[in-house]
C-alpha cells in the first residue's frame, strides 16, 4: 500500500516497536487507537495456530503438559467435586460441553439464561458452589436479573460465558461480542477476561476462592473462544485453607444487651450462612431476648420461625419494633426496604449493626455502633460473653413477662393491609419446613410465609433479597438436585409467568417439586402500590380509581394452571371458597413421581 494510501485510511506508524495504528474517528469526534502487531487479522490467526502447534511441541521438551483450553477448564470441574453443571448450548461453547462427555457431570440444560443462573444459585446455596455456562452476550445479558439476585444474596456461584476468539476481537462489530467484565463487574466479586496466554487453571482457581471466600458472592470468567480451544499448559496450584475467623470484640454490644428492658436481635440470612443461627437462639432463650426477621425479603431465616421468642418478620410486629429498647443488627441489612419509611425504633437507645461486608455496614440508616465480622463467630462470642456476666434473673423474667404480653396482643389486624388475604392460602403450609426444602418468591407473601412456619429448623427455607422476578422456579431445581430432597415452591402467579420457562427444566429432569400459586390475577403489590399512590394525591387524582394497566391478568393471557399444564406438569385448582390444605398435602404425597403444582386463588385485592 503506498504512503498516501495508508494515511487516507488512517494507518499511521508508531515510532515505539514499530507497530502501526489504526486511528478510528467516530462520529462522537473521540479517536481510539488500536494496535495489531503489523499483521492483518488473517495473517495473526494463522500465526496463532502455527504458534500453538509450535508450542505444544516446544513445551513438550521441557516437560510440559499441554492440553486444549476446554479439556483443562473440565478438568478443573472434576477436581473440584463438581456433579452437576448448568447452563445452555452455544457455538462458541461447545468445547467444553464437548468434553463434558468424558466425565461423570451432568450438564444440567435451561431454555433461558435467567433459569440457568437460578438454578445454579439455588444449588450453590446447598452445596455450597456451582457453575453455569452461558453464551456470549446475548446470553449473559438474559441472565443479569438472576445474577443480580445472587449478588445480593451473597451467592458462591461462579458464572462462565464464552467470548468471540480473541483474533476476531473488534469495537462490538462481531456477533454476540461485547465488554462482558463491565456488564458483570457491579453484581460479582471477581470479574475477569482471561486471555490467551494467561494461565487458565489460575483464574479458574482464583474464581471459585473469590466466591466462597470470607465474603462469598457470585464471580465472573470470560473466555475466548480459541482460549477454549486451543492448548493451554495443564497445571495445578496449591490449595489455601481458610483460617478460622478473628474473634471479634463484643463486649459493648454484651454490656447492652445485659443491661436491656426489651432487647431485641433482628437477624438476616448471613448469621445462618455463617453458622451462628444456634448461638443466637439459645442466647435468646435463656436470656429473653425477642427475635425477628429483618423487613421485607429474606434470603435464609437467621434463626428458626418455630423459636419461641421468634416474631417473624419485623413488619408484622410493630408492637415489638415500638418498644424495643437495645437493638442489634446481625447478620442483617440496616436496613432492607423497597419504600423505606422516614423512622423506625422510636424508644431504641441503643442500635448496633454488625455485617460481614463492610460495604453493608448502615446503608440506609445509622447505629450507634457498628463492626464488620464474621456473624457466625460474632454470634458465638456474644454468647459466651453474655452467658458470663448476663442479665439478672429479675430482669429475665420482666423480659419474658414483655415477650408474652407482646405475643397476646398481636393479631391479624396488625398485617399490613393489603397481605392479610394472604393468610388463608399460605396458612396450611405451616409444616412445609418438615416436608422438604422451601423456595420462596411469593413476594407480598414473603412476610406471612414466614409468620406462619413453625418448624424448630429454618435451615431449609430459601428466598432471595434481590427482587427480581422469575428466580423461583428455576431455584427450586438447583435446590432439589443438590439436596436430593422435595422442594415446595411457593409462588406469585406474577413471578409464575417470569419464570415459566423454569418449569421445562423442571420437568425434564423430573425433580420432586410441588409449586404453591398463589393466584391473584396478576401483579398484587403494583395495584397495591397503584391504590397508594392514589391515596397520597387525594382529590388531586385524575382519574380517582386505579387503571392496573398491565397489572391486572384477570382476562388477559393464558391461565397460570394452562402455563404449567403446557410443560406436562399436573395442576390441582383451589378456588376461594375451598381449603388448600388437601390439596397442598396430595401434591406433597405425589411429589416423589415428578413435579406438581396447587394454584389457589386469591382475592384480587381491589
Amino acid at each position: 500500500m503506498a504512503l498516501n494510501q495508508r494515511q487516507a485510511c488512517g494507518w499511521t506508524r508508531c515510532r515505539r516497536k514499530n507497530r502501526r495504528a489504526l486511528c478510528i474517528c467516530s462520529l462522537q469526534r473521540r479517536c481510539q487507537l488500536a494496535f495489531d502487531a503489523s499483521t492483518t487479522a488473517i495473517s495473526r490467526k494463522a500465526a496463532m495456530r502455527r504458534g500453538c502447534a509450535m508450542t505444544a511441541s516446544d513445551n513438550s521438551q521441557t516437560g510440559k503438559t499441554m492440553v486444549p483450553g476446554s479439556a483443562e477448564f473440565v478438568r478443573f470441574l472434576v477436581e473440584t467435586g463438581q456433579k452437576h453443571v448448568f447452563g445452555l448450548p452455544g457455538s462458541s461453547m461447545v468445547a467444553p460441553l464437548h468434553q463434558l462427555q468424558n466425565t461423570d457431570i451432568r450438564f444440567v440444560p435451561a431454555i433461558h439464561e435467567s433459569v440457568a443462573v437460578a438454578a445454579a444459585d439455588g444449588y450453590a446455596r446447598v452445596a455450597g458452589s456451582a457453575t453455569t455456562l452461558l453464551y456470549m452476550l446475548p446470553g449473559l445479558a438474559n441472565g443479569l436479573a438472576n445474577l443480580y439476585n445472587a449478588w445480593r444474596d451473597e451467592t458462591p456461584l461462579t458464572v462462565i460465558a464464552s467470548q468471540q476468539a480473541s483474533y476476531h476481537r473488534s469495537l462490538g462489530s462481531t456477533i454476540g461480542e461485547g465488554d462482558l467484565v463491565a456488564m458483570t463487574r457491579p453484581f460479582t466479586r471477581l470479574s475477569h477476561e482471561i486471555a490467551p496466554g494467561m494461565s487458565l487453571r489460575f483464574w479458574l482457581e482464583k474464581a471459585r476462592s473469590v466466591a466462597s471466600g470470607a465474603l462469598p458472592g457470585p464471580v465472573f470468567l470470560s473466555i475466548p473462544e480459541d482460549v477454549l480451544e486451543g492448548m493451554v499448559e495443564q497445571t495445578s496450584f496449591r490449595q489455601s485453607a481458610a483460617p478460622s475467623p478473628a474473634i471479634p470484640n463484643v463486649s459493648a454490644v454484651a454490656e447492652a444487651l445485659a443491661l436491656a428492658q426489651r432487647p431485641l436481635i433482628v437477624v438476616g440470612g448471613q448469621l445462618r450462612r455463617f453458622g451462628g443461627s444456634r448461638a443466637i437462639e439459645d442466647l435468646a432463650a435463656a436470656q429473653g431476648i425477642a427475635l425477628a426477621y429483618e423487613p421485607g425479603f429474606a434470603d435464609r431465616l437467621g434463626v428458626a420461625p418455630g423459636h419461641p421468642n421468634c416474631f417473624g418478620n419485623i413488619l408484622f410486629a410493630p408492637a415489638l419494633e415500638r418498644t424495643a429498647d437495645v437493638v442489634i443488627f446481625l447478620g442483617a441489612r440496616f436496613l432492607l426496604e423497597a419504600h423505606p419509611k422516614p423512622s423506625w425504633f422510636p424508644q431504641a437507645q441503643w442500635i448496633a449493626h454488625i455485617n460481614a461486608d463492610p460495604l453493608k455496614l448502615e446503608e440506609t440508616k445509622k447505629a450507634d455502633w457498628a463492626a464488620a465480622a464474621d456473624p457466625g463467630a460474632f454470634a458465638a462470642a456474644l454468647a459466651g460473653a453474655v452467658g458470663a456476666n448476663g442479665a439478672s434473673a429479675g430482669l429475665v423474667d420482666a423480659r419474658r413477662s414483655w415477650l408474652s404480653s407482646l405475643r397476646e396482643g398481636m393479631s391479624s389486624a396488625e398485617m399490613p393491609r393489603g397481605q392479610s388475604s394472604y393468610l388463608r392460602a399460605i396458612t396450611p403450609l405451616h409444616d412445609a419446613l418438615d416436608h422438604g426444602w422451601l423456595v420462596d418468591e411469593s413476594v407480598m407473601g414473603i412476610p406471612v410465609v414466614q409468620g406462619v412456619l413453625r418448624a424448630t429448623d429454618g435451615h431449609r427455607y430459601m428466598g432471595t433479597t434481590g427482587a427480581s422476578l422469575g428466580w423461583g422456579t428455576g431455584a427450586a431445581a438447583g435446590v432439589a438436585l443438590a439436596s436430593g430432597e422435595p422442594a415446595t415452591c411457593v409462588i406469585g402467579d406474577g413471578s409464575l409467568r417470569f419464570g415459566a420457562l423454569g418449569l421445562w427444566t423442571l420437568r425434564n429432569e423430573n425433580l420432586p417439586v410441588t409449586l404453591i400459586v398463589l393466584d391473584n390475577g396478576g401483579y398484587g403489590s403494583t395495584r397495591y402500590f397503584e391504590r397508594q399512590y392514589i391515596q397520597r394525591l387525594g382529590p388531586a387524582a385524575v382519574p380517582q380509581g386505579p387503571g392496573y394497566l398491565g397489572s391486572d391478568f384477570r382476562e388477559s393471557g393464558s391461565s397460570v394452571e394452562g402455563i404449567i399444564a403446557g410443560f406436562g406438569i399436573p395442576v390441582a385448582v383451589v378456588e376461594q371458597d375451598d381449603d388448600p390444605r388437601r390439596a397442598i398435602e396430595h401434591a406433597w404425597s405425589q411429589a416423589h413421581a415428578g413435579p406438581n403444582a396447587v394454584v389457589i386463588r386469591m382475592d384480587f385485592g381491589d
